[in-house]
């Protein structure tokens, strides 16, 4: 881009990733805690993640990294080696804080919270978090009888994937034993057994944890934006940063970020109907010697002009021959 075309770029910019003034995203979040969500993050902490995400990826792929990919060498640092390789997303996490990096993780949340021991070839190998959660019997006779059911039994998931842990009580309410995550025992028990079980923990955890991951969604977003339009580079380095950001989490965290937004932003037209081009103009000097001079030129207005002299000329001839 030309200096006036990306004067023009930055003006268009709506600074949508400063969320306080971000109304699409304020009402969103606004009907969703309405609707049940419990969002454990505060709109600072959420700027916050976006920030650092910038900075993260404004160190990562430096200006002059960038240069050196366009053909510009700096020779004063023709030793330094690149560290983006070393800067992965699991390094970034690794440096977020606590709630910033509950959200980047999205696991399933529930209001019991555990660890369970993981084992390989009969050796304990580790732990893995894990949540559960109360599942109610509505049939009060018969959890109250002697030899009777419990009124309630535990569900237990593992934090990250919500695969459910199936035992003996759960295996009652289970055609098979597939491996199934709360989402998909959610369908089943909402579709089987609404009137045997009182599921509401179950429900919380899953709208909690579906709300979770369309947050990261859009937080994400416009982390991107905000690289896009950063005023630390010039347009098409903040395109390509926002890009490399958008590949790298899509492929490194499995998730479905978009570069539409981006896209159509960057292939806007911010000419404003100008064409600059580079003209060699020939000059003579006062002593008779002829020089040539390299110059930019809005070949667009010179060729508006062009235009106008021709109707006028052709205007005049019809009226007068």
């Amino acid at each position: 881009m030309t200096i006036l075309e990306a004067e023009r770029f930055y003006k268009q910019d709506k600074k949508d990733y400063e969320i306080e003034k971000n109304k699409e995203f304020l009402n969103w979040l606004k009907n969703s805690i309405s609707d049940g969500y419990y969002c454990y993050i505060r709109l600072e902490e959420l700027q916050e993640l976006i920030d650092n995400i910038v900075k993260w990826y404004e160190i990562k792929y430096p200006e002059r990294e960038l240069e050196y990919f366009e053909g510009t060498k700096d020779i004063r640092f023709k030793d330094i080696k690149s560290i983006s390789n070393v800067m992965d997303i699991r390094q970034l996490l690794f440096r977020l804080p606590h709630n910033q990096l509950s959200l980047m993780e999205c696991g399933y949340r529930a209001k019991g919270w555990g660890q369970r021991r993981v084992y390989e070839n009969g050796k304990e190998i580790g732990w893995k978090p894990q949540v559960f959660m109360r599942i109610n019997r509505k049939d009060e006779e018969d959890c109250d009888s002697l030899f009777g059911k419990s009124s309630y039994f535990l569900l237990h998931a593992d934090y990250m994937t919500g695969e459910v842990e199936n035992d003996y009580e759960l295996e009652e309410y289970l055609d098979s034993e597939e491996d199934l995550n709360l989402d998909e025992l959610l369908a089943i028990f909402e579709e089987k057994y609404a009137d045997e079980l009182d599921f509401t923990e179950l429900e919380e955890s899953v709208y909690n944890h579906n709300c979770d991951m369309e947050l990261r969604h859009r937080i994400l977003q416009l982390v991107a934006l905000k690289l896009l339009y950063s005023k630390n580079t010039i347009p098409e380095r903040g395109y390509e940063r926002a890009k490399r950001f958008i590949n790298e989490f899509n492929k490194k965290l499995g998730l479905t970020l978009s570069t539409e937004q981006i896209d159509e932003i960057i292939n806007r037209d911010y000419t404003n109907g100008e064409k600059w081009e580079y003209v060699l103009k020939n000059y003579i000097n006062e002593d008779g010697t002829e020089y040539s001079v390299l110059t930019v030129e809005d070949v667009a207005k010179k060729d508006e002009d062009k235009g106008i002299k021709r109707l006028v000329k052709r205007m005049f001839n019809k009226k007068y021959n």
